[in-house]
């Protein structure tokens, strides 16, 4: 990458966090780039690929992440010290995201797109994330096998929801008189781990005792 293309993915970064990808201009991403637009148009040609350029610059290295995990996982985890693991590996990367200056734009970027979906924005997304998010949904529905597809897939989200906005988490601050983004990343990591996997596996445990029994 150089300077130029660098340049105005960091500016475009901020200006898509502010302003969502609607309310972005690429004449204010080459505004703060300082870049004029024949440069930018050569490099990028549109808001859309510049947009897409900016979320694969970081979900690239997250997924790298994420699968090395998963990979390296125990394979004698199980029950609930399984799902444990399985979303911490999951949402730990992004989080850890919050003690890197440089990238907390992205993430406030992500949750803006949580709260403010976008049918371009939401199709870039699934592109990028969906190797490894089918990966994990596979070895959630393994780790408690008698919650259905569509129930592992509801409490993923949950868990994705709740990684991608509680740095930002407004309630938080009104409550506590405190800022929401965290001084220390990986408490915040245990609190969305402790409380996510504890309701996937209570969800697991009534799945179990529900499922009809053989002789």
């Amino acid at each position: 990458m150089n300077p130029t293309q660098k340049a105005i993915l960091e500016a475009a970064v901020v200006q898509f966090a502010e302003k969502g990808f609607d309310g972005a201009s690429m004449r204010e991403i080459l505004r703060d780039a300082k870049v004029n637009a024949a440069s930018g148009h050569y490099h990028f040609g549109s808001k859309e690929v510049v947009y897409e350029e900016v979320i694969r610059r970081y979900v690239t290295p997250l997924c790298a992440q994420r699968l090395e995990a998963l990979k390296n996982m125990d394979p004698h985890l199980s029950g609930r010290k399984r799902i444990e693991a399985l979303i911490r590996n999951y949402v730990a990367p992004h989080l850890m995201l919050c003690r890197d200056p440089s990238a907390h734009a992205y993430v406030r970027l992500l949750a803006r797109f949580i709260s403010e979906p976008h049918t371009l924005t939401g199709k870039i997304y699934t592109e990028l994330l969906e190797p490894v998010r089918s990966q994990y949904l596979t070895a959630l529905g393994q780790a408690a096998p008698f919650l259905s597809s569509d129930e592992v897939k509801r409490l993923f989200g949950f868990v994705v929801t709740l990684m991608a906005t509680s740095p930002l988490d407004v309630s938080y601050g009104d409550l506590s008189g405190h800022e929401p983004w965290p001084n220390n990343p990986e408490d915040l990591i245990d609190q969305v781990v402790a409380f996510t996997s504890s309701g996937f596996w209570d969800l697991a445990k009534k799945a179990d005792r529900q499922a009809p029994k053989t002789a």
